[in-house]
């Protein structure tokens, strides 16, 4: 995981336990995520990064072959 807290990037990597693929989510977080305190910001990150993960999915999922 990398975080520029100047720019609000993040860079998260991920690999998938049975297949070995690695995927890699880049977002830009807003200034609001930085702000909540109620969890730290490393496990903000990586839940942002898997639900954008899933969203993806999810799209894929509906797109005709």
């Amino acid at each position: 995981m990398f975080v520029d807290l100047e720019d609000r990037d993040a860079t998260v990597s991920l690999i998938h336990e049975k297949s070995l693929s690695e995927v890699v989510v880049k977002f830009r977080l807003s200034p609001h995520q930085l702000d909540d305190n109620a969890m730290p910001l490393r496990k903000r990150i990586e839940i942002l990064a898997a639900d954008l993960i899933l969203d993806l999915g999810s799209f894929l999922d509906t797109v005709p072959d």
